[in-house]
């Protein structure tokens, strides 16, 4: 079991997190920065096709009625955030490997949004009077498969 860490992140590290189910976690290195926080856990069998993973972003993140469920809204969904009041958001996806595993040529523009949104709320400055947002995603899979997934991810 490898130990992870969650919070907080160094510099440079804004990347969606793959990690076993099965990882040993401290308390200390689980503990959000103060602040309000939105968590969320979706659950990978629940996103077998892209229905599947734009149902679990609506209701895990309570998307507004005008969500267009194709990938650019939920994009677009994803670098707004406004109608959400927290200043953290950590989205755990449970069974990461199962996620588009009836439409597998979709995965990669899955990853790729969740990079990119790490990526976006990280490079977002924080503005004088107003907390600093941070956006998370830790995907849990199955140790046996622990390796390959981080390599696709990172890859995306």
């Amino acid at each position: 079991m490898n130990e992870t860490l969650w919070w907080p992140r160094a510099e440079g590290e804004a990347e969606v997190r793959v990690t076993s189910a099965d990882a040993t976690l401290s308390v200390s290195r689980a503990l959000p920065p103060a602040g309000l926080i939105h968590s969320a856990r979706m659950q990978g069998e629940e996103m077998r096709d892209t229905d599947g993973v734009f149902t679990e972003f609506y209701e895990a993140l309570r998307l507004p009625d005008h969500f267009g469920w194709n990938w650019n809204a939920l994009r677009d969904c994803l670098s707004d955030l406004q109608w959400i009041h927290a200043a953290h958001f950590l989205l755990v996806i449970e069974k990461a490997d199962a996620v588009l595993s009836e439409a597998p040529e979709e995965r990669d523009i899955l990853w790729r949004a969740m990079n990119d949104t790490v990526k976006f709320w990280a490079g977002k400055p924080e503005l004088p009077g107003q907390q600093k947002t941070t956006f998370d995603v830790v995907l849990l899979c199955p140790p046996d498969v622990e390796e390959a997934m981080r390599s696709e991810v990172l890859r995306s």
